[in-house]
């Protein structure tokens, strides 16, 4: 496939449906990709995160907020209120401690 960095997932997808692409092929080459870079950051002696997030199910505060038609403030007061439990808010020291929500009312 070719090098298609900066479209939207939507244009790649139309074109790899345009270009009669394997997807399953494809898949499988990221997947190989992905334990490649596992393993080398491994023989480099770096620790991996212990617990890996869906991170289908988090956002970050301000995402939180417009989705749920509130202001960073609310969300940032909610969670020191303990309104957001504190399972449900993860500080990420990878990204220089991204706070992020889990996606669901708290009302």
């Amino acid at each position: 496939m070719n090098d298609n960095r900066g479209l939207s997932p939507p244009q790649i997808y139309t074109i790899m449906v345009a270009e009669n692409v394997d997807f399953e092929k494809e898949l499988r080459g990221i997947e190989q990709q992905t334990n490649d870079s596992i393993n080398y950051i491994k023989s480099l002696g770096l620790k991996l995160p212990d617990v890996v997030l869906d991170m289908s199910e988090w956002l970050t505060i301000k995402r939180y907020a417009e989705r749920h038609g509130l202001t960073t403030q609310v969300v940032t007061n909610w969670i020191a209120r303990g309104i957001i439990p504190a399972d449900s808010v993860r500080d990420v020291p990878e990204l220089n401690n991204l706070r992020l929500v889990k996606d669901q009312s708290y009302r």
